[in-house]
């Protein structure tokens, strides 16, 4: 038996074998991969054999320990010791087999009797019985490793691991290529399971060919191939020049870039879709990667409109796949392994999935392969890690058939994060002029330093206006100073349901030309539509500028003159954290140096340059940690967290919707009895503010929250959180009133 229902039905695992088998070579093919995908499939639970588990299994569900009985690390000793093929074979099927339940583990060191490495789990399993009763085992042909075609990437894979001159550049190769293989058969393993456990009972949907997408496409952009207007002209030209590009097919690592109201989105799919098509062998899937939500919202919400609804899975952890309808169970099944045409995900989706370790994450890598991949706004790939996620950028351009694209109005300087025969090649080469065409607003710098009650002055003597600020604080002691009227809060520290509702009300305020005065902080930079005459930016990274310019004029209805960014420093402001000091000191190199033209193509390279060559592109040390370690799968996972997450999570149950209230008080009820659902943890997740443990633990002990565990409490006083400034960091500045 290889797995056993409730109502007794049972699935023999010989069958079990061959249909993991089966499907892990299909999921193989996306790679060049099918022989060896196989094979492994089928020996992924060899362990099963074993006479004890055969007696576990048969066991009343309420006598079985789970874990009590191994089979996974079985089933690796037997490959290492009783299958005939070559060492690398062996070790690549070997963690593939012994981690295909608790993930992939390091290495480690032959003398290793704990800690979970791959070695010791071989030690471990020395004395272990492995004698099996298999009849007919010759009819599963796992005794010898196959001949594997000349045609697949193994062979590719291991010339060029020999000729490796240094042990980081081994391990990416090694390292990608078992997490590719892993991915192949943990996935085929869970649905063969699952198909067996519903008795095929489970609904994943029916997706369309990127063909049919492709013709849903360019049937949409018809519309606009008869421009009228110098823009329209100039995003048509952007437009027609993605898809000549995208039929080019000369190359897989391409950078587009076009400035903000150039119909990005759009341009961007056009040559995604025909990139995918035109190529020998059709790439399976687009998938796009975007820093904030707000953003992916705004995507998925347009390629839904031309592609269809059920065929675009918005993937991120603020999902809510109860509020999606008739589709909502089909993508939350799409989610586990990425099986749909389109993919609109975030960068800690898509890049902690390839470095991960775990079966659940892995599952949906051999879907990456064989797609084309869009970065939106590739400046915001958090710079802490760009080496290691570029170098893995790298490995999937190189070997898994991914055509890749860096998106952005301020493109960063990636290409030398590259070796000389993979160079971003751009799609666009007119930018320059573009960037002319759509330059719709002046940004000014202001050399003087400036006070708060002057700044403050000055955005109350503007009708509409917004000011973007580094700090909270900041944004906390602006606000106070303006008149009551039309005046608005965005920080961090407004839940996001409560932000949403303040979006809508600047939106709509913007819209009837009505008094709106806003303070807030970078969160407003990206995937907000905001369109104020005069926007105010507090000096950071270049980047952050121009992002900010994007609030201003964004609907291009105003003369360049009458839209204004200002860029200003504050009086005595100078305590940031090295990382902002950095980017504000080579920005004020760029301002020196190109003055009055800071903010065009060349000047944003520049500063990305400079970036680049001060700032660590690896602060957390993976690439040295691939240099002195030897397959570090395990130890890789728990270094890579593109967000570092030092803050305690504080819920906010309180609304003036009397049922939300009810649903936020049962939701709390079922996490504090532990038996909260997934779609349960992401509706509190709306209703939630992060803090500093030192503001966390002060209002703990002014019994303001009520501690959940270690990282995350309830908000038990209201009188703590405003209706204008949210969570407040001095609870003694007044009682709170909620919306």
């Amino acid at each position: 038996m290889a797995h056993l229902t409730e109502d007794g039905r049972y699935q023999i695992l010989r069958d079990h074998l061959r249909n993991v088998g089966c499907l892990a070579g299909d999921f193989g093919k996306s790679f060049q991969e099918e022989t060896l995908c196989n094979f492994i499939g089928k020996l992924h639970d060899f362990g099963k054999f074993r006479k004890e588990f055969q007696k576990y299994i048969r066991k009343p569900k309420d006598l079985q320990i789970r874990g009590s009985v191994k089979h996974a690390s079985p089933g690796m000793e037997y490959i290492m010791e009783s299958v005939k093929g070559t060492p690398p074979q062996k070790l690549i099927a070997g963690f593939i087999v012994d981690g295909h339940h608790a993930g992939l583990s390091d290495l480690g060191y032959p003398s290793d009797l704990s800690g979970g490495t791959f070695c010791a789990h071989r030690n471990q399993i020395k004395n272990c019985d492995l004698s099996c009763d298999i009849p007919n085992i010759d009819s599963l042909q796992i005794q010898s490793f196959p001949a594997i075609p000349k045609t697949d990437l193994f062979g590719r894979i291991e010339r060029d691991l020999e000729k490796c001159s240094n042990q980081m550049d081994f391990n990416f190769t090694l390292m990608t290529y078992i997490r590719m293989i892993f991915s192949a058969v943990v996935d085929a393993d869970f649905l063969d399971t699952e198909a067996f456990m519903t008795n095929g009972g489970l609904n994943r949907g029916k997706f369309i060919s990127l063909e049919e997408a492709k013709y849903r496409l360019d049937k949409y952009i018809q519309k606009f191939q008869n421009p009228r207007g110098k823009l329209n002209r100039k995003r048509t030209e952007i437009l027609n020049a993605c898809i000549k590009a995208g039929n080019s097919i000369k190359h897989n690592l391409y950078e587009l870039t076009v400035p903000t109201g150039g119909g990005k989105t759009i341009s961007s799919l056009a040559f995604a879709l025909h990139d995918a098509i035109a190529r020998k062998v059709h790439r399976q899937r687009i998938i796009y990667v975007i820093p904030y939500t707000s953003v992916i919202e705004q995507t998925a919400s347009i390629f839904q409109k031309i592609i269809g609804e059920d065929q675009v899975l918005e993937h991120h952890h603020n999902v809510d796949w109860d509020d999606l309808g008739e589709y909502g169970e089909i993508k939350r099944l799409a989610s586990e392994n990425w099986n749909m045409p389109l993919i609109v995900t975030t960068n800690v989706q898509f890049f902690e999935s390839l470095f991960s370790n775990r079966p659940s994450k892995c599952r949906k890598l051999h879907n990456i392969a064989n797609s084309v991949i869009v970065f939106d706004e590739a400046q915001m790939i958090p710079l802490n890690y760009l080496m290691p996620c570029m170098r893995i950028v790298q490995e999937l351009a190189t070997y898994y058939n991914c055509t890749v694209v860096f998106c952005s109005a301020t493109q960063p300087a990636l290409g030398q994060l590259f070796p000389n025969n993979l160079k971003p090649y751009p799609i666009i080469s007119n930018y320059e002029e573009n960037y002319r065409s759509f330059k719709r607003v002046k940004i000014l710098y202001r050399q003087k330093t400036i006070s708060k009650v002057t700044l403050g002055m000055e955005l109350s003597g503007k009708e509409q206006a917004l000011c973007i600020v580094n700090r909270k604080n900041t944004a906390s002691d602006l606000f106070d100073l303006l008149p009551a009227e039309g005046r608005f809060y965005l920080t961090t520290n407004l839940y996001p349901m409560h932000r949403k509702v303040v979006l809508e009300q600047i939106k709509q305020r913007l819209n009837q030309n009505k008094i709106c005065r806003v303070i807030a902080t970078s969160l407003v930079e990206a995937g907000v539509d905001f369109d104020f005459p005069y926007v105010y930016r507090e000096m950071a990274g270049l980047d952050n500028i121009i992002q900010a310019a994007g609030r201003c004029n964004r609907e291009n209805k105003r003369k360049l003159s009458d839209s204004i960014t200002e860029v200003f420093t504050l009086d005595g402001n100078e305590k940031f954290p090295q990382y902002v000091r950095q980017r504000m000191q080579i920005t004020q190199q760029i301002i020196k140096k190109y003055q009055d033209g800071f903010d065009n193509p060349e000047a944003i390279q520049a500063y990305f340059r400079d970036l680049h060559h001060v700032a660590s592109t690896d602060a957390y040390g993976i690439g040295k940690i691939l240099e002195n370690e030897k397959i570090p799968f395990a130890t890789i996972a728990k270094k890579v967290h593109l967000i570092q997450n030092d803050t305690i999570s504080v819920i906010v149950p309180f609304t003036d919707d009397v049922d939300k209230n009810n649903e936020l008080q049962e939701l709390i009820e079922q996490l504090k009895l532990g038996y909260i659902t997934q779609a349960g943890r992401r509706k509190l997740s709306l209703y939630t503010v992060a803090v500093y443990p030192n503001i966390y633990h002060d209002l703990l002990d002014a019994g303001k929250v009520q501690s959940i565990d270690s990282q995350l409490g309830v908000l038990s006083d209201c009188s703590v959180y405003d209706s204008q400034k949210g969570l407040l960091k001095n609870y003694t500045e007044g009682n709170g009133i909620f919306f």
